[in-house]
């Protein structure tokens, strides 16, 4: 089981955990984001990171015939809020939204278009729920959460609609990646 930790602000000093606080995080391979003062840091395993190479190749290769924005992985971040802060596994943004079209050198201070959390054995459900409400609260206009384990995926919309996805169903771009699909059991090859 992966380990997660929350480190708080009463465990370090007396103030709360910053946005700049983010900045000065070890380069260790590990995701850390803020959410609301709390610090919190998961572990992903390598078969989390398996699916999240094979996502954003298959975003990549969209990207190149329909040059309608970026892919990043989950070393970006999104500052949602002076205190929110999250590191989505794979994420896109259009290029409407990167100020005057080009990446941002720091996080972006806006939600991105889509963003995917790939759940791994030491997430907590409740947290990762919380995450899609907040992306989606936030401007979000498309969230999937990819269960590895039970082999499907969620897909979330601003409209409060949800709708779960098999293996063999598709996960389709909708109005944000216009013409893209991706069968999720391509995602999760040598998986099942």
């Amino acid at each position: 089981m992966a380990e997660e930790f929350v480190l708080t602000a009463q465990e370090t000093t007396a103030s709360r955990i910053t946005v700049e606080d983010l900045y000065h995080t070890p380069r260790d391979g590990r995701k850390y984001e803020l959410i609301e003062g709390d610090f919190i840091m998961t572990p992903a395993g390598l078969r989390h990171e398996v699916i999240a190479g094979n996502l954003t190749f298959e975003l990549k290769t969209y990207l190149k015939s329909n040059p309608i924005g970026q892919v990043f992985t989950s070393s970006a971040g999104y500052r949602l809020s002076e205190n929110i802060v999250l590191s989505p596994d794979v994420s896109f943004v259009r290029a409407e939204q990167l100020p005057g079209g080009v990446a941002p050198e720091g996080f972006g201070e806006f939600a991105p278009d889509l963003a995917v959390e790939i759940i791994s054995p030491g997430d907590n459900i409740t947290d990762i729920e919380r995450k899609v409400q907040l992306y989606l609260s936030h401007g979000a206009r498309l969230v999937w959460v990819i269960n590895p384990r039970l082999a499907r995926a969620t897909v979330y919309r601003p409209d409060g609609s949800a709708r779960v996805l098999q293996a063999q169903d598709a996960l389709d771009g909708e109005t944000v990646l216009p013409g893209f699909t991706c069968r999720l059991a391509d995602l999760l090859a040598g998986m099942m």
